[in-house]
Parts: structure tokens; sequence; C-alpha cells
């Protein structure tokens, strides 16, 4: 994929789903464990969306191991709601990279969260593969 670098890329990508019945206690509430797949999920779609598959990455060794997680609730969710994630990506540098997340069923505002991630390749933290990050900073612009 070539991107001009004066070319504004979407910084949005949008996930809808339904809570499975996995997901909650017997009062049909969603764990708050849960969010954190979805966040995951998320972010997938993200990359997916830029064109650049996480599966690809993994192949060739490329990881982004979660360094901090700043998460808040303000609204349960339930069994079988329908939620919509909306994950932007909002800092990047070569050898890291930051998510927000916003979490909705309709118009009510379900949580909210930030990750920030490493680049790690073999285990080890490293730049990103400029063509990759060239694709990514596409999207702050």
């Amino acid at each position: 994929m070539s991107i001009n670098n004066d070319e504004k890329i979407e910084n949005q990508s949008i996930l809808l789903f339904s809570v499975r019945y996995c997901e909650t206690d017997q009062m049909g509430v969603a764990n708050h464990a849960r969010y954190f797949d979805w966040y995951s999920e998320g972010r997938v779609q993200w990359l997916k969306d830029l064109g650049l598959l996480y599966s690809d990455w993994e192949r060739q060794g490329i990881v982004l191991p979660v360094v901090h997680l700043d998460a808040k609730y303000k609204q349960s969710a339930y069994f079988q709601q329908e939620l919509k994630l909306i994950t932007k990506m909002i800092k990047l540098t070569q050898k890291s990279i930051q998510f927000s997340y916003e979490l909705y069923h309709e118009d009510c505002h379900i949580a909210s969260a930030t990750t920030s991630h490493l680049f790690l390749i073999d285990k080890k933290v490293c730049r990103v593969d400029d063509q990759i990050y060239q694709i990514l900073k596409g999207t702050l612009q």
C-alpha cells in the first residue's frame, strides 16, 4: 500500500457486535474483563481498515503488547445488547502506538479507554518498519 504523505487516511474504525452469553454473569451483565477483549478486536479491525493485517505482522515477528491501559466504565453492558466500538489511534512514535476506544449502546456511552503498546520483534523493542510507520502516521495528519 502506497500512501502520499499529504493524503489523509480515516483514523477511525467502527466495530458492531452483540454481548454474548459467555461474556456475562448470572445477572446478564458483561464482565469488565471482556471489555479488554473488545478493545483488542477494535485494534485488529482498525488495522484491517487500513489494509494491514495483524496476523501478517505476527508472521513477521511483530507484536504489540499492551504496556498501559486506562479504562472508565460509565454504564453496564448487558447480554444481547448491540454495541458499537469506535477505535482511533491517538499517538504514534516509531517504537510505540496509543489507541482510544469509545463504547456505545445506541446513544448511551458505556465505556472509554486508552491503551499504549510497544512494537516488538523477537521480544525486543524495535522501530517499526518505515513503510508501516508512514501508513500509520498518515492517519494522524
